[in-house]
């Protein structure tokens, strides 16, 4: 068995905080890593994915910095997002400061395990414009991406796939949220380019993202489509993946932060949907 913790938007050096669904605290990302090694043990993962996001701009000190903290029990890999690659450079500075974090020492790049190919795919986030962000929100795929990604899929068809990318597919649907519409919902364009591969290779099972700070879930005949909350927000959630030559199961859980003398985190009760229902915050699947 396949086990991964999924992290995502942590925002380390945010000060203040710009987006977020509850009540941030990246000024306690050294606490939250410490509580983060202690799931690792617990579950006995085997790495950890973080969604994007990791830094809330990026630059080279920060990054050495976030790098120096995380030195964790089991492999730690970084799906890049878009304040991540906030700089023309960014990418060379990633890969300089942090090559542990990128196979092959590439940001497209593989896990391969004897039941699953988990595929990290950082989306870009204009079209013509690789791995920087210039403030604009149109995720999509190169030409590239997508062919490397095909290529791997077919390779290994008797594996269950996994696509992690930082740009949602889907937003918070009303009947989650309470509310008259869609929350952060996903542009057309993107996910199309996303349902296309679901439907075309049916062994890609799950898409993970990061991005807007929700936990959601979307199942369909083909896919699990999942987005996760922000780890540094009340109530400091990540999710497990436990993956099987027949099936995936996701969990998602809360870290104990509860020993830590004097921090008493808010939460905002009216934003409660942000953690999802039940049906939001797990599934089983069996591989086709």
């Amino acid at each position: 068995m396949l086990r991964f913790l999924y992290i995502t938007d942590t925002h380390f050096g945010a000060n203040p905080i710009g987006f977020h669904q509850q009540p941030a605290y990246p000024e306690r990302m050294a606490d939250i890593i410490q509580a983060i090694q202690k799931e690792v043990d617990r579950h006995s993962a085997d790495f950890i994915i973080h969604g994007g996001d990791l830094v809330d701009s990026c630059r080279a000190d920060l990054i050495r910095h976030v790098y120096s903290l995380l030195k964790l029990p089991v492999p730690f890999y970084l799906c890049l997002g878009n304040h991540d690659l906030d700089r023309p450079d960014a990418l060379e500075l990633w890969l300089a400061h942090t090559p542990k974090w990128f196979i092959g020492g590439s940001p497209h790049y593989e896990i391969v395990s004897d039941s699953c190919v988990v595929h990290v795919v950082p989306n870009h986030w204009e079209s013509g414009l690789e791995y920087f962000w210039g403030q604009k929100q149109q995720p999509l795929f190169s030409e590239k991406q997508l062919n490397r990604l095909e290529q791997v899929v077919q390779a290994n068809p008797n594996k269950m796939h996994v696509l992690v990318t930082h740009s949602p597919v889907f937003g918070m649907s009303q009947k989650q949220s309470g509310l008259d519409r869609i929350i952060h919902d996903a542009p057309e364009s993107f996910r199309q380019s996303i349902e296309d591969l679901t439907r075309k290779y049916a062994n890609l099972k799950i898409v993970l993202s990061g991005h807007n700070h929700l936990n959601t879930l979307r199942l369909t005949e083909e896919a699990a489509y999942v987005s996760a909350s922000s780890l540094i927000e009340t109530p400091f959630e990540y999710k497990l993946f436990e993956i099987t030559d027949v099936e995936a199961r996701m969990t998602t859980h809360s870290l104990d932060l509860s020993g830590l003398n004097g921090f008493n985190p808010e939460y905002i009760e009216n934003r409660s949907y942000v953690q999802g229902r039940k049906q939001d915050r797990g599934f089983l699947i069996a591989r086709d």
